[in-house]
């Protein structure tokens, strides 16, 4: 007989996945909605009790006497801390107060104030802070105070600093910290410049033994530190005192600081540089060209019949120096007709005949437009992604009879360099604070440093100045300063010097030669005689030669400087007694 079966029907195990699914992306949404109104909330709340805070502070502030209403070793001075903490409803509140004297324009402003009172009135700050959920909130409140009788200058002047940056530019945002340890109550106050530069302190209380310390921290970018100093025994004769204020009157002082930066010096046994020259006596080392020429050691345009094309260019190359480690300068000697021109960019190419490809400007800062003057730093271009160049040389005329001439194009490089480690340097700025008993100078940088196991010696965060760096003391004479000797700090721009040192001699003589934009210029021939003395060498990569060796103390030394493009130089006599440094400027 046959059996009928009863069948129980129930959820699959795929339908009970999708149904989770699609419960957990409903409540989660639901969970997040509700996280997100309680976070809302929670902050209208905390905003709310810092509204009370603030509402209730300012009214009492206001309540007071007027000669009160000031912060504790502030200016002006009275019964309110600068900074406070409070609870309300279970959130912890950090109060900032400022007051400030107002200069209003209703009576003239600064100088041109009508009764020459610049404290017209107060303006009260109140800044409140609070931390939620890792997140820092604030709210602020300003109403401005004003006295009741007439204003005064009645024990009180102003204080005016202005702050200029290394350029001698007004420097806005920076911060002045203006002090006094010697009055009865203790004063101690910082501002920020305005758009002109200055930060003022009116109704500061008529005294003496003011300081000031100026720096800046300006989105993230640190400048130096100026300050006024304390005679003492370290430093008895300060170049800038304490200073006073007088009744009624302002007293201006001007500070100068400079975005900070970096500076590596590099220590060398020895360095190796080279030259690639081309001189146009034919077009071997020209990759390609089109409608250019060689003529008489130049390059030019090329002609029919005495009509010169308008344009043409030349690709000299490849200047692939190996080892390389870096890319120094360019140097090119040109004659320019009247309407016609020249103009050098550099490119990379896959083969040797092209196609050619620019250096970007983000490598190569210019290269777009190219380069026109005499003389062309390279510095910028990374030696590892460009082992390989190509010169380019454009030539243009908008006179059909003229064309520019280019007599030489040099490519100068470092290819290597015998570290020499461990080598003890004095690093003094050219920058003083003072002067000691016996009158001799208090230098704000001074410090003794020693170069790693790879030569080099970093100096983190220094203030733009003129640095001397001296290895006597390690028993080494300087031989050549890549970046100059005393180097020169720009503010804000990393700096990097490289000294090639060879072992003391009694004397010696380091000649730098220039042009007269200070360009160093390589390849320069130098020579150096006396009766009994005759030595000729060339300026290596830094424009620079060095001579020891033979050398005495006497006043009758002659020296001749030549380089292609330039005058003649001759300084006679020279006096050559111990480590002698001379800089030669040529014009063109």
């Amino acid at each position: 007989m046959p059996t009928s079966a009863k069948q129980t029907q129930g959820f699959s195990l795929v339908e009970v996945i999708i149904v989770s699914a699609i419960s957990a992306m409903v409540f989660g949404a639901l969970f997040g909605s509700f996280y997100y109104t309680l976070q809302i909330i929670n902050l209208s709340e905390a905003k709310l009790s810092a509204q009370s805070v603030a509402n209730d502070r300012m009214e009492f502030f206001r309540s007071l006497p007027y000669d009160d209403v000031g912060t504790i070793a502030g200016i002006p001075s009275g019964t309110i801390p600068q900074n406070s903490v409070m609870s309300l409803n279970g959130i912890e509140f950090t109060e900032r107060v400022l007051v400030e004297y107002v200069d209003d324009d209703a009576d003239g402003f600064g100088s041109a104030d009508a009764n020459g009172i610049l404290s017209d009135y107060k303006r009260l700050k109140l800044e409140y802070t609070w931390e939620l959920r890792g997140v820092t909130n604030s709210i602020a409140l300003i109403s401005n105070i004003v006295p009741r009788s007439i204003e005064t200058t009645a024990g009180g002047g102003s204080v005016r600093i202005n702050v200029i940056d290394a350029d001698s530019t007004l420097l806005p945002g920076a911060q002045v910290r203006l002090f006094n340890n010697t009055t009865a109550s203790p004063i101690d106050v910082t501002r920020f410049t305005d758009i002109s530069g200055a930060a003022l302190f009116s109704g500061a209380p008529a005294t003496s033994d003011y300081e000031v310390v100026v720096t800046a921290d300006i989105g993230g970018r640190l400048y130096s530190t100026a300050r006024s100093y304390q005679a003492d025994i370290a430093n008895p004769n300060p170049i800038v005192s304490p200073f006073a204020v007088l009744e009624a009157d302002i007293s201006t002082l001007t500070f100068q600081i400079g975005r900070l930066s970096d500076l590596k010096i590099t220590t060398l046994s020895a360095l190796s540089d080279g030259v690639f020259t081309e001189d146009f006596s034919d077009l071997v080392t020209v990759a390609s060209s089109t409608d250019v020429v060689v003529s008489g050691g130049d390059l030019v345009l090329a002609d029919v019949a005495g009509v010169y094309e308008s344009s043409g260019v030349a690709y000299l190359g490849p200047v692939a120096p190996t080892p390389l480690r870096n890319w120094e300068e360019i140097r090119v000697d040109t004659d320019h007709p009247t309407d016609t021109s020249h103009v050098i960019r550099l490119y990379t190419a896959s083969l040797p005949a092209g196609p050619f490809t620019l250096i970007p400007d983000a490598e190569l800062p210019g290269n777009a437009v190219g380069f026109t003057q005499r003389s062309i730093d390279i510095t910028a271009l990374d030696q590892f992604s460009y082992p390989e160049l190509y010169v380019g040389v454009t030539l243009e005329t908008t006179n059909s009879a003229r064309t520019p001439q280019v007599n030489e194009v040099s490519v100068y490089y470092r290819e290597d360099g015998v570290v020499l480690p461990n080598i003890d340097m004095a690093i003094t700025g050219n920058k003083t604070i003072g002067t000691d008993a016996a009158s001799l100078p208090l230098y704000k940088f001074s410090t003794i440093s020693t170069s790693n196991g790879v030569g080099e010696i970093d100096l983190d965060d220094i203030e733009f100045d003129t640095y001397t760096f001296d290895v006597s003391g390690a028993g080494y004479d300087i031989a050549t300063a890549c970046g100059g000797h005393p180097f020169t700090q720009r503010a804000g721009v990393n700096g990097e010097s490289t000294l090639v040192l060879v072992p003391d001699q009694t004397d010696t003589l380091r000649v730098t030669v220039t042009d007269m934009l200070g360009r160093f210029i390589p390849g320069a021939a130098i020579t150096l005689t006396r009766p009994g003395y005759n030595v000729a060498t060339d300026t290596n990569v830094c424009g620079q030669a060095f001579f020891t060796g033979g050398l005495g103390v006497f006043s009758d030394y002659e020296v001749e400087v030549t380089a292609l493009g330039y005058t003649t130089e001759s300084i006679n006599p020279l006096d050559i007694a111990g480590d002698t440094v001379l800089s030669v400027l040529l014009s063109e």
